[in-house]
């Protein structure tokens, strides 16, 4: 059944048409990735689903009684509420019945009457249908995995920064009660380990979704389906990203091979038509004429192959100004951090000429700190830090600090080469997609992607030889991206970068550097080993019987972790088998006959969910130090 029908929806702004006549489903079971260029209308689409855009033809059609959901990239956050108030908010009903189960619990422990007894009764049930009772269960784990511990949750909501803002809505908004969720770059402000734990979370809900996303990896792991806007049209492709690159790569060879035997056929029709005519003319023959407008009619009702669009290449090209000498640092027993707070200590390591690093680790350990210490922003707080000659940086800030908002476009390039010619200026801006009236855009109203277009733009004319990059591919669509991997392939200098995009990494980088135990190390380890979850993990090294890398942590230590994740885990299965027995004595209708049995049985049943909600945090502890300690 379809949850959300467009028909024959065309939209503009202005003269420029984003789509026309396009016509899309959302069925109980689709799991959909909206891809397209920077620009191409994915964001105006949801827009357009949710009715905060009326489109200019067509029709949206919303099932009845089905609940539409839309995380937005920019957080839509009430700042004078406290996280805990925010992400309650997501869930009025549970608040509303909670309240009203406490007052009918009151009601009935003062009058036993069978009024008040089903009254009670009645609440209970409606509380179960919403799955009350794991509700608080579910927030805790959902708050924990987004990097929210409960010592925050009293916190106002105006004292979280930007990216913990967007995470809050996220948690808010996969907390809430709901028949399809649209989401608009979910992965924005997400580190590789909470990618994964979202990535995983929505494949365990029964509910279909819509991602826009340019996280590549992340779309081969959620959605079933792909839908491209490309050419004001939508193109379907089912299955994964990797199957729809493939797939469109295909498609766009035989279009091409279709097209070209077309025009062919197309131009020997008209040729023949021509030559009908020449002959008519000649030797003054209506058959001749005739045939000609036969064979005309003909050439009218085939339906043309539209031409294929030639791709504007992006080219990028990172070129440097002479390379560097063999050694670009050298870390010596490194300690950094802020005043009061080191973030790692006991670093030892080289950075070498041509060297391509990924720094690696969680939201907060101190990936961006390092970055701007090589930058020379700040100083080490104890041991030696010792930087190469010859370096030219280039350093990418992902909040785009060093662009002048008040600057035109073509004016922050100008500013760097004053003498060149409009010409040059224009020509350059144009291999990163900046072209006509774009140009004279102030910076300040650029949309992000084009702030990370145009900052790449300035810091590839300067030509570095050492890229410090941090999370280049924000706000950059998926061909942006692909092209800057190309360019960095053939860059001839050392990178060393911050990214969360896995294909990114796993394409770039020669080395990790992975923050843990208050220090860097190098690992081999592929990223979902680095960052899949805790529960996967503990049971490869159980099986495998892994050693752990730390010589100082005894394996019996470890085994009693593990004894104890065990003994926890059969606790839960056995509490979930005693409230599963209790609630079918509500089943039975002499139950209802004394109320006694009633309390006593609602009481039991609580307490054991109580119980449960406790043992499943526990359990969450236990994984993590287990974790910590065989890593």
């Amino acid at each position: 059944m379809s949850i959300i029908s467009l028909s024959n929806i065309s939209h503009n702004f202005g003269d420029d048409d984003i789509f026309k006549n396009i016509s899309f489903t959302l069925e109980d079971n689709s799991r959909i990735g909206l891809v397209g260029r920077n620009g191409s209308g994915k964001t105006t689409l949801f827009k357009i689903i949710i009715e905060r855009i009326l489109p200019k033809e067509g029709f949206v059609h919303v099932a009845k009684n089905r609940k539409i959901v839309y995380l937005t990239q920019e957080p839509e956050l009430d700042e004078t509420q406290t996280l805990q108030e925010c992400v309650l908010e997501s869930r009025l009903d549970y608040i509303d019945l909670k309240q009203k189960m406490e007052t009918a619990e009151n009601q009935l422990s003062e009058d036993h009457s069978e009024q008040n007894l089903e009254k009670y009764s009645q609440i209970v049930q409606k509380f179960e249908q919403i799955d009350g009772y794991n509700f608080q269960t579910e927030m805790k784990l959902v708050l924990t995995n987004l990097k929210f511990p409960e010592n925050v949750w009293n916190q106002g909501i105006a004292k979280f920064s930007g990216g913990e803002k967007t995470r809050i809505q996220l948690a808010k908004f996969l907390l809430q009660s709901f028949d399809a969720i649209l989401l608009d770059e979910p992965t924005n402000h997400l580190d590789l380990e909470m990618i994964y734990w979202l990535s995983n979370y929505l494949n365990r809900i029964d509910k279909p979704y819509i991602i826009i996303s340019h996280d590549r990896h992340f779309l081969d792991t959620t959605v079933t389906k792909i839908v491209e806007i490309k050419d004001k049209t939508l193109h379907h492709y089912g299955g994964n990203y990797s199957f729809y690159r493939e797939e469109s790569e295909c498609r766009a060879i035989l279009q091409k091979k279709e097209y070209k035997n077309q025009q062919k056929k197309l131009k020997k029709m008209d040729d023949q038509i021509k030559q009908y005519r020449i002959w008519g003319r000649a030797r003054d023959s209506e058959v001749m004429f005739k045939r000609a407008k036969e064979l005309e009619k003909r050439r009218e009702k085939i339906e043309e192959i539209a031409k294929p669009a030639k791709a504007k290449a992006i080219n990028l090209n990172i070129q440097t100004n002479g390379r560097s000498g063999n050694d670009v640092y050298v870390l010596e027993n490194l300690a950094f951090g802020f005043p009061g707070k080191t973030l790692a200590k006991n670093v030892n390591f080289r950075v070498g000429y041509q060297n391509r690093i990924a720094v690696l680790g969680r939201n907060g350990c101190g990936k961006t700190t390092l970055l701007r210490l090589f930058n020379g922003e700040l100083k080490p707080q104890k041991g030696f830090s010792k930087k190469g000659a010859g370096l030219n940086i280039g350093y990418y800030d992902q909040m785009h600090l060093i662009l002048d908002d008040s600057l035109t476009v073509q004016d922050t390039l100008w500013k760097l080469v004053p003498f060149e010619t409009r010409g040059y200026v224009l020509s350059y801006l144009a291999r990163f997609g900046f072209r006509g009236d774009d140009v004279d855009k102030k910076v300040g109203i650029l949309s992000g992607g084009e702030k990370a277009r145009l900052y790449l733009a300035k810091l590839i004319h300067e030509k570095p030889n050492l890229l410090i990059l941090d999370e280049p591919t924000n706000h950059l669509d998926i061909d942006m991206i692909n092209s800057l991997e190309e360019a960095l392939l053939e860059y001839e200098g050392t990178i060393i970068f911050v990214s969360h995009d896995t294909y990114f990494i796993e394409k770039i980088a020669k080395q990790k550097w992975f923050f843990r135990n208050d220090t860097i190390e190098e690992t081999v380890l592929a990223l979902e080993e680095l960052f899949s979850e805790k529960e996967e993990i503990i049971k490869i090294n159980k099986s495998t019987k892994i050693k752990t890398k730390s010589q100082n942590i005894n394996p019996i230590v470890l085994e009693k972790f593990y004894q104890k994740i065990e003994l926890v885990n059969s606790r839960i299965e056995e509490l979930n088998a005693a409230v599963e027995s209790l609630e079918a004595e509500f089943h039975k209708p002499e139950t209802y006959k004394n109320d006694k049995t009633v309390k006593k049985l609602t009481k039991e049943i609580n307490d054991k969910k109580l119980e449960l909600n406790f043992l499943k945090v526990e359990l969450d502890n236990l994984e993590h130090e287990y974790l910590e300690l065989s890593e």
